[in-house]
């Protein structure tokens, strides 16, 4: 090939090549997925959570990183609760086998944070979340990480005096369930009343939105 026809072999691939880099640069970028609808709160951005220690159910320390890595469905309650807790876990229950008859239970934990630890012991707390799912996982911690915890998740509780009989008294707290991302942040709230086949089916909406991100 002479010299003059490679030049303007050459030129032609330049001038192909620009106009096809200039299309692209001027195609608008395809605009992000709108944040899913749920019966709750969705956060696209996600609330970071502050750095704690709880003692798991197995006596080891909690911590943030292990929230990292998995999707995981938070509740803030104590074994003793007569009402909202057994119905809110019960609830998770189904909601693990529906994620798991359709595959989708990949790294997927549940955790009751405890709120009375003056009676809510580790071994209590295994026993407890057993009942409901040999998966749950139970946790809880002193006063102070507790408290810090809950307000900056934006969970509500309040332990009352017995001083007539101290083992013996209702925890009022939320009952909302909380959805923390594989960054260990809040992602979203599911606030009660709570449906396992609304939870399950809103949870691939917040995990398809969150993925179309990472």
């Amino acid at each position: 090939m002479s010299q003059r026809i490679l030049g303007i072999f050459v030129a032609v691939l330049a001038v192909i090549g620009g106009a096809v880099l200039g299309n692209s640069l001027l195609r608008p970028a395809p605009e992000p997925p709108e944040p899913p609808e749920i019966s709750g709160i969705y956060l696209p951005q996600a609330r970071t959570l502050p750095e704690f220690e709880l003692i798991h159910q197995t006596g080891r320390s909690l911590t943030n990183a292990d929230l990292t890595g998995y999707w995981t469905f938070v509740y803030f309650g104590y074994t003793y609760c007569p009402d909202a807790c057994p119905l809110t876990l019960a609830q998770l229950n189904v909601v693990d086998h529906q994620l798991k008859q359709r595959q989708a239970a990949q790294k997927v934990n549940y955790l009751l944070i405890s709120v009375d630890p003056q009676r809510d012991t580790p071994e209590r707390l295994a026993e407890y979340t057993a009942f409901f799912n040999p998966q749950f996982q139970g946790a809880t911690g002193e006063e102070e990480q507790l408290a810090q915890l809950a307000q900056a998740i934006g969970v509500f509780y309040r332990v009352p005096e017995n001083p007539e009989d101290p083992e013996r008294y209702l925890v009022d707290h939320s009952s909302t369930v909380l959805v923390i991302n594989p960054d260990g942040a809040l992602q979203a709230i599911f606030t009660p009343p709570q449906h396992a086949d609304t939870m399950s089916a809103e949870f691939d909406l917040i995990r398809d939105h969150y993925y179309a991100y990472h």
